[in-house]
Order: C-alpha cells, then sequence, then structure tokens
C-alpha cells in the first residue's frame, strides 16, 4: 500500500507541473508523430542470417519495444505476443511456473516451464539442450525486440524447435549519459520498478539494468518477489567488427504455488489454492513453492565482410540453482549449461545466381546434480548426477533467381545424448544412457509480386527429444531414464502470403498442415497426483490458419488484429484408458482472435482497449465434455500521455485488466489426475505507473 500511495502521489505531481509545461508547449508535441508508422520490410535475424522480412519464405512476426512496454505492467508474455496469430501464451497467474506457450500447437504439454518452443534471450538459448526452457529471469520491460519464427524450425535450431522466440535487449548507441526508469503499482499488491543508465564507452556503449517485482497474487498463496539485474557492452573494432557482452542475474526468494483446481472448487472459490499444496513439505515450510536464482553470460564477436556475409563465434553459461517444494516431492537441483555456436555466412553464386551460403554449429552441454526427497524431505527417494550433450551442424542457402524469387534450403544433423549417473543405490543401479539423433531439413520459395503481395511455400521438419525431467519421471518409479519415451517428430507444410497495400496497410495469412509421430503426451497416475509422466501418441495431424491485420485509420487510429484457426487432432493413439483417434489434442483452443484498436490524440495522449477471444478447449485425451474449458474474453483498456518536464521525458500510463469482469480460466494443466486441470485468472484489475526519461540537454 505504501508503494502505490508513493506511485499515486509521484503521479498527481507530475501531472501538475506537466500540464503547466504543456501550456507553454502545446504545439510541440505533433500527434502525427506519436502514431505507429508503417516501416519498410524490416531486417530479421532469427532466420540465422540476416535478411529482409519480405524475402523470408517462413512465417516470421516481429513485435517492437512500444508494443510491448507501452502502458502494459510488463508481467507476462501474454501482455506483449497475443497480437502475434499462431502463438498462444496461456497465463497461469502462477508465479512459480512460467506461462504456458504453445506454437502451432508445439508446446501446449507443458505443465510447468516451456517446452517445444525455442527461446533465446540476447542469442543465449534459455531452452536447455534437452528441450526444457524457462521464463521467469526474463523482464519484459527490458526487451526491446522480438522475433517470431512459427513452425518447426529443427533446420536451423536443432531440438525443440516447433517454433522460435527470439528476444533482444539491444537499444541504440547512447550519445551521452542517459537513464529511464519506470515504476508501476496494482490490483493485489502488484509493484514493480525498473531502471536502466546507459553511456557511451570509447567506440561502444555500457548498459545496466535492474528490476524488482512484487506480488501478492489473485489467488491464495501466491505470493512472488524477483529481483533481476542486468549488464550489456558493446565493443566495435572497426566500422566491421566487434564483440558484445550481455550479463544476467536474477534472484527469486520464494515463488508460492497454488496450484490447480478442480470444477466444482473454481466455481466455489477462485482465489483458492490447491489444499495439496497449502500443506505440503514439513510443518512450517511453507507449502508448495520453489526459491531460484539464475546467472548468465555472452560473448560474442561479429564481423561483417565488404564483399557480403559475415561471421559470428560465441560462447555461453548459465547456472540455476533450485529448490522446489511440490505437493508429491522436494526437488534440489543445481544446473550448470554451456555452449558455443560458430556461424559463417559467404557470397556463393551459382553461375550468375547470387546466392548466399551460411555454415555452422551449435555445441550445448547441460550438467543437472539433482536429489529428490519425499514431500516431508525426510527420506532420499533419488539421488542422480544427469548429463545431455547436444551437437548440431548446420547448413542453410539462399539463392535469387530473377529479382522476382528466392529459393531457401537447410539442413541439419542433431545428437543428443543424455546420461544418468545413479547415485541412489538403496534400490538398485540405474545408471543409463540415451542418445537421440536426427536428420533436420527446410525449403521454402518466396515470389516478390512487390508490396501489395510476397507469396510464399515452404516444407519443414523438426523432432523433440523428451526433456530430462521428463524421462527421469518413470511411473514404474526407479531412477535413470525411462526406455520407453522416444523423440517426437514432425513434417510442417505451409502456404502464406503477406504484403502491404498501401503505407497504411499491411497483411500476413498462412495456412500449414504439420504431421507429427510420437506426439510427447502428459498424463498421471493415481498415486501421485501432480506428478507429470509422458508417452508418446502413435501420431496426430496439426491444421491451421493463421491471418494478421495492421490498418492505419483516420483520425489518429490504428487497428491491430490476429486471428488464429487451430484443428489439431490425434490420428493414431491408443491407451490403456481408451481409443482416441480423431479426439482434439487437449490444450489448445480451435479460435483465437485479438484486435487492438489505439487512439493517439493531440498533445501526446493516446489510448487503447485490446480485447482477446479464446474458444473453448479440452484438457484430456479424452475430450470429455463437462471438464472442457469454456470459453472467454479479456478486455484491456490502457492509457497514457506523453510530455516533457525540464529535461525529462514523462510517460504516466494507466490500465485495467478485464475490464467486463469476466471469470476465466487464464490455463489448463491438461490430463491432471482427479480433474485439477484449472488456473483461474484474476476479476477485473488495475495499475497505474510512471515513466520517466533523461532528454539531451
Amino acid at each position: 500500500m505504501i508503494a502505490r500511495a508513493l506511485v499515486l502521489a509521484l503521479f498527481a505531481a507530475v501531472l501538475g507541473g506537466a500540464v503547466e509545461a504543456q501550456r507553454e508547449q502545446a504545439d510541440t508535441t505533433k500527434a502525427d508523430s506519436l502514431r505507429p508508422v508503417i516501416l519498410e520490410p524490416v531486417v530479421v535475424s532469427v532466420t540465422r542470417h540476416p535478411a529482409a522480412l519480405s524475402q523470408v519464405p517462413f512465417a516470421v512476426a516481429v513485435v517492437d519495444r512500444d508494443e510491448i512496454v507501452e502502458g502494459r505492467p510488463t508481467i507476462a508474455l501474454d501482455e506483449a505476443l497475443n497480437t502475434v496469430p499462431g502463438l498462444l501464451v496461456a497465463n497461469r497467474y502462477n508465479p512459480s511456473q512460467d506461462d504456458r506457450i504453445s506454437i502451432r500447437g508445439f508446446g501446449a504439454r507443458a505443465a510447468f516451464g516451456v517446452r517445444g518452443v525455442k527461446i533465446l534471450l540476447d542469442g543465449i538459448p534459455q531452452t536447455l539442450p534437452d528441450g526444457q526452457g524457462q521464463l521467469n529471469n526474463i523482464d519484459l520491460a527490458d526487451v526491446s525486440r522480438v522475433e517470431i519464427l512459427r513452425g518447426p524450425s529443427s533446420a536451423l535450431y536443432g531440438n525443440a524447435s516447433g517454433g522460435v522466440i527470439s528476444l533482444s535487449t539491444e537499444r541504440d548507441r547512447p550519445s551521452r549519459l542517459s537513464a529511464e526508469t519506470r515504476v508501476l503499482a496494482g490490483s493485489y499488491e502488484l509493484f514493480k520498478w525498473q531502471g536502466n543508465v546507459s553511456a557511451p564507452v570509447g567506440r561502444g556503449d555500457l548498459s545496466l539494468s535492474a528490476s524488482q517485482t512484487a506480488w501478492r497474487g489473485y489467488r491464495e498463496h501466491s505470493e512472488a518477489e524477483t529481483r533481476r539485474v542486468a549488464l550489456r557492452f558493446s565493443q566495435p573494432f572497426s566500422e566491421r567488427s566487434g564483440i558484445v557482452f550481455h550479463g544476467m542475474l536474477a534472484h527469486s526468494p520464494w515463488l508460492e504455488d497454488p496450484g490447480a483446481l478442480t470444477l466444482a472448487e473454481m466455481e466455489e472459490e477462485p482465489t483458492r489454492a490447491s489444499p495439496r499444496n497449502l500443506t505440503a513439505g514439513p510443518e512450517g515450510a511453507g507449502g508448495a513453492g520453489k526459491s531460484v536464482t539464475q546467472a548468465q553470460a555472452g560473448l560474442a564477436f561479429k564481423r561483417s565482410f565488404r564483399s557480403g556475409g559475415g561471421l559470428e563465434v560465441a560462447g555461453f553459461g548459465v547456472l540455476r540453482d533450485l529448490e522446489n517444494q511440490l505437493a508429491f516431492a522436494y526437488i534440489e537441483l543445481d544446473r550448470l549449461a554451456y555452449g558455443g555456436r560458430a556461424s559463417l555466412s559467404l557470397p556463393k553464386p551459382v553461375g550468375s545466381l547470387p546466392q548466399v551460403l551460411t555454415a555452422g554449429i551449435d555445441v550445448q552441454l547441460q550438467r543437472d546434480d539433482r536429489i529428490n526427497r519425499s514431500p516431508d524431505r525426510s527420506e532420499l527417494t533419488r539421488d542422480q548426477l544427469e548429463r545431455v550433450l547436444e551437437v548440431g551442424p548446420f547448413v542453410q542457402s539462399q539463392l535469387t533467381v530473377e529479382r522476382r524469387f528466392t529459393l531457401t534450403a537447410g539442413a541439419r544433423y542433431d545428437l543428443v545424448r543424455f546420461t544418468a549417473e545413479d547415485r541412489f543405490l538403496s534400490d538398485g543401479n540405474d545408471s543409463g544412457e540415451r542418445v537421440m539423433a536426427s536428420w533436420s531439413g527446410s525449403a521454402g520459395l518466396l515470389v516478390d509480386l512487390g508490396e501489395p503481395a510476397q507469396p510464399y511455400l515452404n516444407l519443414s521438419t523438426s523432432f523433440e527429444t523428451p526433456t530430462t525431467t521428463e524421462l527421469a519421471n518413470r511411473p514404474t518409479g526407479p531412477g535413470g531414464f525411462n526406455p520407453d519415451l522416444e523423440p517426437q517428430r514432425a513434417v510442417n507444410y505451409e502456404l502464406g502470403l503477406r504484403g502491404r497495400l498501401s503505407d497504411r496497410f499491411q497483411y500476413s495469412l498462412a495456412a500449414f498442415r504439420a504431421d507429427v509421430t510420437g506426439e510427447l503426451i502428459p498424463f498421471e497416475v493415481p498415486g501421485e497426483p501432480g506428478r507429470r509422466f509422458f508417452r508418446n501418441a502413435g501420431s496426430s495431424r496439426h491444421r491451421g490458419l493463421e491471418a494478421g491485420v495492421t490498418a492505419r485509420l483516420p483520425f489518429g487510429l490504428t487497428l491491430l488484429a490476429a486471428y488464429t484457426f487451430s484443428d489439431y487432432r490425434f490420428v493414431d493413439f491408443k491407451t490403456e484408458r481408451g481409443v482416441f483417434d480423431g479426439n482434439r489434442i487437449p490444450g489448445v483452443p480451435l479460435h483465437q482472435l485479438h484486435w487492438s484498436v489505439r487512439y493517439y490524440g493531440p498533445a501526446g495522449y493516446w489510448l487503447a482497449l485490446d480485447n482477446t477471444h479464446v474458444s473453448s478447449y479440452y484438457v484430456d485425451d479424452a475430450n470429455t465434455e463437462a471438464s472442457q474449458v469454456s470459453p472467454w474474453t479479456n478486455s484491456v483498456l490502457r492509457s497514457g500521455w506523453r510530455t516533457s518536464v525540464g529535461l525529462w521525458e514523462v510517460k504516466p500510463f494507466l490500465g485495467v485488466s478485464n475490464l467486463l469482469d469476466h471469470r476465466y480460466v487464464g490455463s489448463a494443466v491438461v490430463n491432471a489426475q482427479f480433474g485439477r486441470y484449472y488456473e483461474p485468472a484474476p476479476g477485473r484489475t488495475l495499475y497505474l505507473g510512471l515513466e520517466l526519461r533523461s532528454l539531451a540537454p
């Protein structure tokens, strides 16, 4: 409450001073300068070789900083990425679990963390070589750009690449010492502070940012606090070469875990926590939750050549310390992950046809020291050292034919080796090794018909190994790795079209089909509710349509819209519980629609209304009608003002989430035992914030 009062007081003081300043310079800020401008085709790097988006025969979306932070709490990814078709970000509103992220159905199975989607932060993989990823160390307020590649991408990134999300914190080089800060308070004792200081250093620059986020939470037993600090340093050696260093430290002292609810519990009181999560652990332990600290660093050298192409060499390392109290176990995990990448791009004409050829290799290693105990921590149940090695050489070609045709092709071979050293020998030695390998490929053709239309088609493949956690969780109970669990593989066919009809209207369309074999499906057993086990489905088929529109309308209005149709079904899947052929894959809605209308007025004022609609979806393989998640709509109203006071740019803002106060399910736990599928979202919430940025004197 004190923090909120301080923000309100500061907000009022700034408004008062800014009004006077605005009277003196009412015409200095033009409305047109605040309206989004549809730019020329941007250059994207998520394809591993910088290329104009208009020449990429794959579904790629770019989200810029204004879309990420303008008037937003910057707490969860769904705030910024709902405008991307084909991408589902289901907010659990559970601080101890990451958002459930799915791209074209890949990743929908995740009960925690991220699966099936490759996550990069400043080029440093947040996805480990075994395919599991984490997001709780990422501060959205520090992110300047997000690139999303939709569809199987193993030819580019190897394991767990049903899609790629690449986040960047890089900003323009400052010409002088500059500072900015952002403070926000809201419902359920939400408080967040974030600050950044940057300065030129020689020919390069140095940037330091820090943040703190605290929240009591909408539900019982969902209190959280996270602190982050990040450092970025760049040093050019010449106009064509230089190094960039990124470092980050994130610490969450204790993130409470309210768990999922049954339908009856949710309808009676959606703010409650699961009873098992309240009593988890020994007496006085505080229930289910986790403490996590993560540190990471990366150093990259880049050089561009006068003749075209370039060289990039990078190394990175990640340390993660986790203590996780669950309802069914207590887990201690010490993780070390490190690796590197190298790639070389050169112009290699094929006769008279221009071609850019890129070749490289990725190497990642992971070492997990895992100890599992009984829920009351009195009994050791597992003591195991797990190692994962992934090696992936790759090659890509981009060939231009008669200027209008761009042909892209790539291939990659990945070898993933899992080893387990069992140190809990009272139940026998379950040490072992699993080796999983795969060739992946992609090919795409784009026809440039000018700005109005750029049709493309592509064929791509992906493979996804089980994670170490999924391999280690064996229904039969012993240590080691599950010998029956195999990688999931997919072949994707896509036809797309994008273009710009004028400087006020641009669009994208995509239709795809992915044939998946060995789809990794979660399940639970009666004796251990809450603990996830996995098995392979025979085969499944993902079919979908995606559409996105950005329109700059008269009277200072801008419209953004994104629609996704997702028909994902089992083709051949049988278990001891039944035959599920033809059933829809749980956890993914058939329809998803997001639209946003924004007004940019005179004197720096702006107003935005965001609306997200998600259709019903099933939560189990049997497609039980009674337990499916009901359709829901979430409306968010945001407003703000941009002005200047002295040498500071001042941007007060406010927002109302779930404007109509609907009761709905933010996310679901697929195939949960005893019907504990549902993770409720909050009702109407309010937040208020202020941004300050220093201006040049």
